[in-house]
């Protein structure tokens, strides 16, 4: 008999499915991981490039232009960005966009009346008033109050632009307000409002001195702002002003520098061929080829596997690799509880689909009784049990079998590897009769190969190889 190492091992295509199946957490890992990977490092390189290619494109056609010429762009850009800024401004300010002839406005008087006064007999103490007055003029213009007010009228705006809205001024102890109110429906929510933040205010500045905050005036009208429409004319002149010197100096310019002007890029044609410069994407097709590779990296790895595994594969190789009889096999290896594991009992199941279902106790019931057919054929009541990883097989397994043949008037001794073990070579060759059990996944080729041809060498008489699995 032919070493396993010599002989020609045949891949069953159908366990390879199989086994490549089982591991559909690593295909899903690696193919993800390598779609990412490769996905991401293409668009990196073509970002890099794409910018790469810009900075160069645009520094060369500043090169190819004359200082006059460089210099008439540098202009028009500072015109086109002050005319942007304009635009920008009236699209974001609220008070800009109020009627200037139909203003809502809310005004409000309050005086701080700290009943200080001043004797010449007591000794005299400090006048807090104009801290006071202080503190509410700080208050009325902070964040909080602009904060209420956005929330009182429903601006999305930021407080840089609700601030525009507010005029606060104070003389002595006396503190004007005036709030422009983007409608007019908002007028009595917005004087509520302030009239609550300042009572709220005024209970919590006791503290510094006793005092009162009275309410002089208040008043609710639509007014026309001469200096918001002022304001708006402005803008809006300088905005038509910028753009005609834009265009006045764009009229002088070669098409080169009306592209470097707004920094765009340009179109060349060379030979009917014109090359576009595009802003890269997550390219699908180095996704595509990242996930293939790393399926078949797993793939490939199953395989290799499978082709240079030193261990036992399945009960079938016992036949097929050493000629020898196979008992019958029994199923004792519990799978571990993994993430998903219900997916991992469905493909056992459509695996096994087509083999008939049966318990341990009667996998070792029909081993049994191969076992004791066999000896009442040959006349043989008395068998040495062994295997080359004998020691660290299911204790509960080689029992269950023991017990059955000593039911069948079969005689059982167990002992090592008869390789290594030289008492329970010479105990085996004593009896003459050797039944060897082995494990998939723990028993080797060559450890298998060696115990069979050692008691081949003794003349022993080989019942067959029990597997479990």
């Amino acid at each position: 008999m032919e070493t396993p190492d010599k002989m020609e091992q045949e891949i069953n295509l159908g366990d390879l499915f199989w086994k490549i199946l089982f591991r559909w957490r690593q295909v899903i890992f690696w193919g993800v991981f390598f779609a990412v990977l490769m996905g991401g490092i293409k668009f990196l390189k073509d970002i890099r490039a794409y910018h790469k290619t810009e900075n160069m494109d645009l520094e060369q056609k500043e090169s190819e232009l004359s200082e006059e010429e460089m210099q008439q762009v540098i202009e028009a850009r500072n015109l086109k960005t002050r005319m942007e800024e304009y635009e920008r401004y009236l699209d974001k300010s609220v008070l800009m966009k109020i009627d200037p002839y139909k203003k809502p406005v809310v005004e409000l008087q309050y005086y701080v009346d700290s009943e200080y006064t001043f004797n010449f007999t007591q000794e005299s103490q400090k006048d807090y008033t104009d801290d006071l007055v202080a503190l509410y003029y700080n208050y009325i213009l902070s964040g909080e109050m602009s904060e209420k007010l956005i929330e009182a009228t429903g601006l999305s705006v930021d407080q840089e632009n609700i601030s525009e809205l507010w005029q606060v001024s104070q003389v002595g102890g006396s503190i004007s307000i005036k709030v422009a109110c983007p409608e007019e429906n908002q007028m009595e929510d917005v004087a509520r409002l302030i009239k609550e933040q300042l009572s709220k205010k005024e209970k919590e500045l006791q503290s510094i001195e006793v005092h009162e905050l009275k309410l002089l005036g208040e008043s609710k009208n639509v007014v026309v702002d001469a200096v918001l429409s002022d304001r708006k004319n402005a803008i809006s002149t300088s905005i038509v002003n910028l753009n005609a010197q834009l265009n006045n100096l764009k009229s002088g310019m070669t098409e080169q520098q009306i592209n470097l002007i707004d920094n765009e890029e340009v179109q060349e044609e060379s030979d009917s061929v014109r090359q576009v410069i595009t802003k890269p994407r997550l390219n699908v097709k180095y996704i595509v080829l990242g996930a293939i590779f790393g399926i078949f990296l797993v793939c490939a790895w199953v395989v290799y596997e499978v082709a240079f595994n030193a261990k036992l594969q399945n009960p079938e190789e016992i036949r097929t690799l050493f000629n020898t009889r196979l008992v019958g096999e029994v199923t004792v290896r519990t799978q571990n509880k993994h993430f998903l594991s219900a997916i991992d009992n469905r493909l056992l199941s459509l695996k096994n689909s087509k083999k008939k279902k049966l318990t341990t106790d009667q996998q070792i019931k029909i081993i049994i009784a191969n076992i004791a057919l066999s000896c009442k054929h040959q006349g043989i009541n008395h068998i040495f049990m062994t295997g080359s990883e004998y020691e660290y097989l299911d204790n509960n397994i080689l029992d269950k079998i023991k017990k059955g043949l000593l039911l069948q008037n079969i005689q059982v001794e167990e002992g090592g590897n008869i390789f290594y073990d030289a008492e329970s070579l010479k105990r085996g060759t004593e009896i003459r009769n050797v039944l060897f059990v082995e494990q998939v996944e723990e028993s080797i080729y060559n450890e298998i190969y060696n115990e069979l041809n050692i008691a081949k060498e003794q003349k022993n008489y080989v019942i067959g190889i029990v597997v479990l699995v």
